[in-house]
């Protein structure tokens, strides 16, 4: 009953930050977080945790560092015991974290931002998660761009559009993408 209870505020924060409503989807996120610890309930809390960082990133580069705060917090659980899909995700905050903080600079750490896409990238690759995969591309391409290696970012901007096709036209499973 309580992994019920704290799922469906999770659910609810997932809602708010899906739909651009952060404020609202924060007092979830907390809520969600608080009955976790009250019942030991350690994935569920990183989660949380996580989708609590995502909340604080919705609302602005302000807060990039509070949100990146909270990602490490709950990388630990995550990493060592979560699926391969809220891996990918954390990978994927992580990653954002660091290209919304005003004071971080890829040219000076390009790997702060790249490695953590590339895992992101291999952990969607075995599910085939091609909404979460199209982000990750994105995030590349963006990246290599602001490296000034257009190779690299060619080939991430390739890989993001044959994601966005393999999401428009979901019916084409026998032609599923190719690694």
């Amino acid at each position: 009953m309580q992994v019920e209870n704290a799922s469906v505020l999770l659910l609810l924060a997932e809602i708010h930050r899906k739909s651009d409503n952060a404020v609202l989807g924060l007092t979830y996120a907390l809520a969600s977080q608080s009955f976790c610890k009250s019942f030991n309930l350690d994935l569920l809390e990183a989660s949380a945790t996580l989708t609590l960082a995502e909340l604080w990133l919705a609302l602005g580069s302000n807060h990039a560092k509070r949100a990146l705060s909270l990602v490490y917090q709950s990388l630990p659980m995550i990493l060592g015991h979560g699926g391969l899909e809220l891996r990918a995700r954390s990978q994927i905050v992580l990653a954002k974290c660091h290209l919304t903080d005003p004071e971080f600079s890829v040219s000076e750490d390009p790997c702060a931002v790249l490695d953590p896409l590339n895992q992101a990238a291999e952990d969607l690759q075995v599910l085939e998660y091609h909404e979460m995969a199209a982000e990750v591309y994105y995030l590349k391409a963006m990246t290599y761009n602001h490296l000034g290696k257009e190779y690299e970012r060619e080939e991430a901007a390739a890989r993001f559009k044959e994601h966005v096709t393999a999401l428009e036209n979901p019916r084409d499973e026998e032609d599923s993408l190719v690694y």
